[in-house]
């Protein structure tokens, strides 16, 4: 009741509009959440000072809030670490980003607990994949202790399922519901129409075999040749848009490393390069470096950076993939933020391009992320190897 009369005198104008703000995100408090990990989280009020242990958490934080540094205590480091263009971009929409708090500039295994408690977080965002280490540690027992709220969430370890939830646990926790269900919802149609693509396929009299797909996460940034990843991940997206990763047989784990010699003995149909703009490209390949795709980054410069791997690793010259040119780059951030569905409509097109000539990753990319229009459009987040 005193809430529909604070809403009522908000109405006719006797509040101003902070009050009414302030009554209005009060609303719904205190309430139970269900994070990712299957906890059980009492939030008593809005939190208004969160804090993220990965940087890319601000990508599902810009999709969901105009302005998300106002919600912001502080983060591990800088997304700068990642992606400088982004961080950039970010900062120039959000310029109090530029003065964030933040632990070290250099991802670190472990958080300083001391210095996170001096930025008085009433929320603290861990991805699900630190669930193992994080819960039952020190740190979690003194956020326990200080009724410091945490939730694991997850955009990285399985994109297409976890990615709903993520949002959805988010909407509620930042009263974003709203927005959130629009997301989701636009995820949903996107991957209907998807899997109703891969549904007549196999309807059909002859159906082909599922492209034969090699995930190569950075390359040249850790090693030349070839970190992969194995029922998780991009590996996940692969296998939703019809093809057939070629490391699934080798390991029962998340992620492997290839050698080039396997590479070359189990030859792709397609190569799916992760890319991101963690050091420059400029078509120099060396241990280091990595394929450049990302805001200011134009097709030509990410097609000779593709050309350059190809050169530079043996063999790989006279793979169908390469001669063919279906040697693709696709933005590391896809399947780091809320955006894999964007990630999955560019992987459909490339291996069903008939199938999938109606979808348009670059609006759904823009749709994602409302705050920062076009964005799509301003950066090239994927690019191809012309056909030799």
């Amino acid at each position: 009741m005193r809430h529909l009369a604070i809403n009522l005198l908000c109405w006719i104008s006797l509040l101003s509009t902070t009050a009414c703000w302030a009554a209005g995100s009060q609303a719904g408090f205190p309430k139970q959440l269900t994070d990712l990990a299957g906890r059980q989280v009492t939030l008593s009020a809005p939190p208004s000072r969160l804090f993220l242990t990965q940087p890319r958490q601000l990508y599902a934080l810009a999709s969901l809030l105009d302005n998300p540094t106002e919600h912001l205590a502080g983060w591990a480091y800088p997304l700068a670490v990642f992606d400088p263009s982004m961080a950039q971009r970010f900062t120039t929409q959000w310029p109090a980003l530029a003065q964030l708090p933040t632990l070290s500039h250099a991802p670190t295994p472990q958080l300083d607990s001391e210095a996170l408690l001096n930025l008085a977080p009433d929320l603290v965002l861990f991805d699900l994949s630190r669930a193992s280490s994080v819960e039952g540690s020190p740190l979690a027992q003194l956020l326990d202790e200080l009724g410091i709220a945490y939730l694991f969430i997850d955009f990285n370890r399985h994109p297409l399922e976890n990615t709903p939830k993520s949002l959805a646990l988010l909407g509620e926790a930042l009263n974003a519901t709203p927005r959130a269900n629009r997301m989701i919802s636009l995820i949903e149609q996107r991957l209907a129409r998807i899997n109703q693509g891969l549904a007549e396929l196999k309807l059909t009299e002859h159906p082909t075999e599922p492209p034969r797909v090699l995930i190569n996460v950075a390359p040249g940034v850790k090693v030349d040749c070839c970190r992969t990843n194995l029922r998780n991940g991009l590996a996940d997206l692969v296998a939703r848009a019809g093809g057939e990763n070629i490391a699934d047989a080798l390991t029962p784990g998340a992620s492997a490393t290839l050698s080039n010699e396997w590479v070359l003995s189990h030859p792709p149909d397609v190569v799916i390069n992760t890319a991101g703009q963690w050091a420059a490209g400029g078509g120099q390949w060396a241990a280091g470096d990595g394929i450049s795709v990302g805001l200011g980054v134009s097709d030509a410069e990410i097609a000779q950076d593709l050309r350059s791997l190809s050169q530079e690793l043996p063999g790989w010259q006279h793979l169908d993939a390469v001669q063919q040119g279906q040697f693709y780059a696709l933005w590391h951030g896809f399947h780091q933020g809320p955006f894999a569905i964007v990630a999955l409509e560019r992987i459909a097109q490339w291996l069903y391009p008939a199938l999938f000539s109606d979808l348009d990753p670059a609006a759904t990319f823009d749709a994602l992320l409302p705050t920062t229009l076009v964005l799509s459009r301003e950066g090239h987040f994927w690019g191809t190897l012309n056909a030799q």
